[in-house]
């Protein structure tokens, strides 16, 4: 996967509502430099970061540990597990629709929860107007360097199949977000009493849990 730096380094300060607020001891899966969790520990909502990534070289202050490998490679979760988990938290943040097989590893980060522990996921939602517009009315559904439509996504979901994923071992649905940047796009959603927000979300955030 090409790392693009304006995704690399960047804080998801719009998950940190959905993000327990005793984080406690976070693993950062596929989070760039660990930019977002470094965030958490600096606000004293999390107590220790492990980041996860394919490259790890460059981390963020405030970053305890840092991996890199195959983030499909269940076998390397299940080690940094082993050594420095188990996690109160997981990120999964823009980082699952990149992978061939993003089940078996929502599956494999399960077992690394500590108990009552939770995870985060934010996926883009292939549902939005700009994808599902030109797909109707101009037979168009072009590829781009970045966005929701970007050229490294392998997977692709909507509200529903985003659920699915983030539940898919097991976990329990315990909040969802839907990420509406645009101030035009939101003042549309709260003017239609959210009937279009499936066509505004840019991305869903997920938390699952243990019951």
């Amino acid at each position: 996967m090409e790392v693009v730096s304006a995704y690399h380094d960047r804080v998801r300060s719009d998950v940190f509502d959905i993000v327990p607020e005793k984080a406690g001891r976070v693993l950062d899966l596929g989070g760039g430099i660990g930019a977002t969790g470094a965030a958490l520990k600096a606000s004293g909502r999390a107590t220790y970061i492990v980041l996860v990534d394919q490259v790890a070289n460059t981390i963020a202050t405030g970053v305890d540990e840092a991996f890199a490998g195959d983030l499909e490679d269940v076998s390397l979760v299940d080690r940094i597990s082993a050594s420095a988990g188990p996690f109160d938290t997981i990120l999964c943040l823009d980082i699952l629709e990149h992978l061939r097989d993003p089940w078996s590893v929502v599956h494999g980060l399960h077992k690394a929860l500590a108990p009552g522990g939770s995870i985060v996921v934010s996926v883009p939602n292939v549902n939005h107007f700009s994808v599902v517009g030109p797909l109707i009315f101009k037979d168009k559904f072009r590829l781009q360097d970045a966005g929701i439509l970007d050229r490294t996504h392998l997977r692709w979901f909507t509200r529903r199949g985003a659920i699915e994923l983030a539940t898919c071992s097991g976990l329990t649905k315990e909040k969802v977000q839907a990420n509406i940047f645009s101030r035009r796009d939101r003042l549309l959603n709260h003017l239609t009493f959210g009937l279009f927000r499936r066509f505004l979300a840019v991305q869903y955030v997920i938390r699952v849990g243990q019951i």
